[in-house]
């Protein structure tokens, strides 16, 4: 098996065509014809996750978000990028394509709280709402069965493994229709109010986002930004498996949001 034959199936599962204009994702550095044998997938390609490549023997790193994001100057020896390029590992990122993809990172999120059908909180309406049947978009939104909003938390938790939320507006009374969006997602904010949420899950707002939310009786929910999209590599890594039954994939054991509650 080559570098190719997982990204064509990245590109599948999240086509790049999908993913918001300013975003930069698919293959960003590596070997098409590389072979592969192991691959590791983690939100943020840090130190710590590219010496867990290094020490590991994985020839390529799905990194949910771009380690090349805006355009380089220099690449210099120390950084991601240059020891990426000297150890010959093929980074790809998928990020907003993944948001955006049926099955992806805002699917994901729908699941864990419970949503029994979903769509799109901003429906798309540029070229990209051509490249499905189904209305495509950012985050999703939708009902759930009735459930009081301390469970709904404790839910969110326990699908998310994080210890703590942040939470603004209502603590209390029952949810019956739910919004996601991972990552920063306060642009969807205006939206989610207007089609009538009873909670938002999210990475993380802005404070005045926050208090509008809880003026209008929204409970917002903010896990930190990559905790809201680490959940979804772990069905990345069944998925690329059931395709790639050839692929080792492991979900990294060293990514980890920068934040932390003492």
């Amino acid at each position: 098996m080559d570098v190719a034959a997982l990204l064509a199936v990245l590109d599948e599962l999240a086509p790049p065509k999908l993913a918001e204009p300013w975003d930069n994702v698919g293959l960003l550095v590596g070997d098409p014809s590389r072979a592969l044998t192991r691959a590791l997938l983690a939100i943020d390609y840090t130190p710590a996750v590219a010496r867990e490549a290094r020490e590991g023997g994985f020839e390529a790193v799905v990194a949910y978000h771009p380690p090349v994001f805006q355009g380089l100057k220099r690449v210099l020896a120390g950084t991601a990028v240059y020891d990426a390029v000297r150890d010959g590992v093929a980074l790809y990122a998928p990020h907003t394509a993944l948001d955006i993809a049926e099955g992806g990172t805002n699917d994901v999120l729908a699941d864990l709280v419970g949503m029994t059908s979903r769509a799109p909180v901003k429906v798309l309406t540029d070229a990209r709402a051509r490249l499905s049947e189904r209305p495509l978009g950012l985050g999703r939104i939708g009902p759930v069965e009735p459930v009081e909003r301390a469970e709904l938390l404790q839910r969110i938790k326990a699908g998310l493994g994080v210890g703590a939320l942040l939470v603004a507006g209502p603590t209390e009374g029952v949810v019956r229709s739910v919004a996601v969006g991972a990552g920063a997602c306060g642009d969807l904010l205006d939206d989610v109010l207007a089609r009538g949420a009873g909670l938002y899950l999210t990475g993380e707002l802005r404070h005045h986002d926050a208090l509008k939310a809880a003026a209008a009786g929204l409970t917002v929910v903010c896990a930190l930004h990559s905790n809201s999209e680490r959940v979804t590599l772990p069905r990345l890594a069944e998925r690329l498996r059931e395709r790639l039954p050839a692929l080792e994939v492991r979900v990294s054991a060293e990514d980890r949001d920068p934040f932390g509650v003492r």
